[in-house]
C-alpha cells in the first residue's frame, strides 16, 4: 500500500512542480475545476483538480481508493488525506520533504524559458513554453499555459525516468469554496513516508 502511495505522491511531485512553472510570475488568480489527465511510465490515471489561486486540490480513485492531496499555499502544507481511514499525511514547504512549487526566483535559477508561440488546447489560447532545466537530471518539460486562466492546462514532460504528461480536460470557470483547500475536521495524523529519489525531478 505504502509502494503506491508513494508512486501517486510522486505525480503529485510532478503536478506541483508543473503549477510552480506556470504561475512563476503569474498576473492574475485562476479560479475553476477541471478534469485531469496523467499519462506516465508508472500508469495512467484520471481525477479532479479545482484551483483557487495558488490553492490546489486532486482528487483520484486508484485500486479502488480514494485519495485526495491539497496543497494549502498560504500555510504552506500540503495533506495528504485517506477518506476511508479518516487519516491523512502533512507535508510542509521548506521542511526535509519539501512539496511547494518553486518560486519565481527559483524558477529563474534552475533553467531556461523559451518561447514556442500559440495553441488552442481544449478551447482555451494558450501561449507554449518549452522549459529546459541547467541540471541534465531534471526533465524538460513543453507546457500550453492559458492566457486566459494564466494557468498550465497541459504538460508534457521527459526525462531519465520515461515520458510523462498531464491535460486539464472539461475546465468549468467558476467560484470554487476555500473549504475545499482546508484539512478536514475528524482526521487522524499519520507518518509520512520517505519519498525515493525519482530521477529527472529536482534534488532536495
Amino acid at each position: 500500500m505504502l509502494k503506491k502511495l508513494t508512486s501517486r505522491l510522486f505525480l503529485f511531485v510532478v503536478s506541483l512542480f508543473i503549477i510552480g512553472l506556470g504561475i512563476a510570475g503569474s498576473g492574475h488568480a485562476a479560479e475553476f475545476s477541471a478534469d485531469m489527465v496523467q499519462k506516465s511510465s508508472m500508469g495512467n490515471s484520471e481525477g479532479k483538480v479545482f484551483v483557487k489561486g495558488q490553492n490546489y486540490r486532486h482528487e483520484m480513485t486508484m485500486g479502488g481508493q480514494k485519495q485526495i492531496m491539497i496543497f494549502q499555499k498560504d500555510k504552506g502544507v500540503v495533506w495528504v488525506l485517506m477518506p476511508q481511514l479518516k487519516m491523512y499525511m502533512e507535508m510542509t514547504a521548506g521542511g526535509q520533504q519539501d512539496m511547494s512549487p518553486p518560486t519565481p526566483e527559483e524558477m529563474e535559477k534552475m533553467g531556461d524559458k523559451k518561447y514556442l508561440g500559440e495553441e488552442k488546447i481544449n478551447g482555451y489560447k494558450c501561449k507554449k513554453y518549452r522549459y529546459t532545466p541547467n541540471d541534465p537530471s531534471i526533465s524538460t518539460a513543453t507546457i500550453w499555459i492559458s492566457n486566459k486562466l494564466n494557468f498550465p492546462i497541459k504538460t508534457e514532460m521527459e526525462g531519465s525516468s520515461g515520458p510523462m504528461s498531464m491535460e486539464y480536460k472539461n475546465i468549468q470557470e467558476k467560484k470554487i469554496p476555500d473549504s475545499l483547500f482546508n484539512l478536514p475536521a475528524g482526521y487522524q495524523k499519520m507518518s509520512m513516508p520517505a519519498m525515493p529519489n525519482m530521477p529527472g525531478m529536482p534534488k532536495q
